[in-house]
């Protein structure tokens, strides 16, 4: 890559921060923070990022959480490409808290492995952003980047009805009994009533009651669509299968 290198060390406490700096390197450079530990993933995404160093954009690449909360309140950084799998399985309240957090802060999520529709869905409306797969045809991800930098929200066509859904789900996050949370947790996992039944120790009639209580306290009154809610609002851990870039 054409682009020049350099890494910066600051000290925050005890804690020693270096991040990987590239594009424009003037005083003024809007700051473009690219979220992600894996060098490949950097590398790739940054072969569509860096036509836009000469637009006077500086790309800090940051490899830990610590590194990101550093440099995301800073005045001049105005734009974050977050990998979904950075901040670990609490991913998507971390992403509500930064947009909190950082109200000025424009967000992408990007994903370099196979990722479920739903939960793509998920990442878009929890950080209000954009959604970035480097999965997609090179042709998708530039005019996804392009679009990104015109200051416009942006995720593959194929998430619309996903994020539909999502955006119908109700606004609470209900409280499970023990028994009620293994019921979702073991549905979630693929097994049917009668093997759930069995798995808990009580008579199917008892688990549908058990789901019919699970039903009322979601508002939703279908068992794929609770499990989908569950994921988006943190009671179920995401399943992300990663395959090697």
């Amino acid at each position: 890559m054409s682009a020049l290198h350099r890494t910066i060390g600051t000290t925050t406490g005890n804690l020693t921060i270096n991040c990987v700096r590239r594009g424009y390197q003037g005083l003024g450079a809007k700051i473009i923070l690219v979220a992600s530990d894996n060098i490949n993933v950097q590398n790739w995404l940054y072969q569509y990022l860096e036509p836009y160093e000469n637009k006077g954009y500086a790309f800090i690449f940051v490899k830990t959480e610590y590194d990101f909360i550093d440099y995301a309140g800073k005045r001049d950084t105005v734009m974050a490409f977050i990998e979904d799998m950075f901040f670990g399985e609490r991913i998507l309240g971390k992403l509500e808290n930064t947009k909190k957090d950082y109200p000025r802060l424009r967000l992408t999520v990007f994903t370099a492995v196979y990722l479920p529709n739903d939960l793509a869905a998920c990442y878009v409306c929890w950080s209000d952003g954009s959604f970035l797969s480097l999965r997609n045809s090179e042709k998708e991800i530039n005019k996804a980047v392009l679009s990104i930098f015109g200051y416009q929200q942006t995720y593959p066509s194929y998430l619309i009805n996903d994020i539909y859904e999502y955006k119908q789900l109700p606004d609470k996050k209900p409280y499970l009994t023990p028994k009620e949370y293994e019921v979702v947790r073991l549905f979630s996992e693929g097994y049917n009533g009668g093997k759930i039944a069995a798995m808990i120790g009580v008579s199917e009639r008892t688990l549908w009651t058990h789901a019919q209580n699970i039903y009322r306290k979601f508002g939703i009154h279908k068992m794929t669509k609770v499990i989908k809610y569950a994921v988006a609002i943190g009671l179920l851990p995401a399943k992300i299968n990663p395959k090697n870039v």
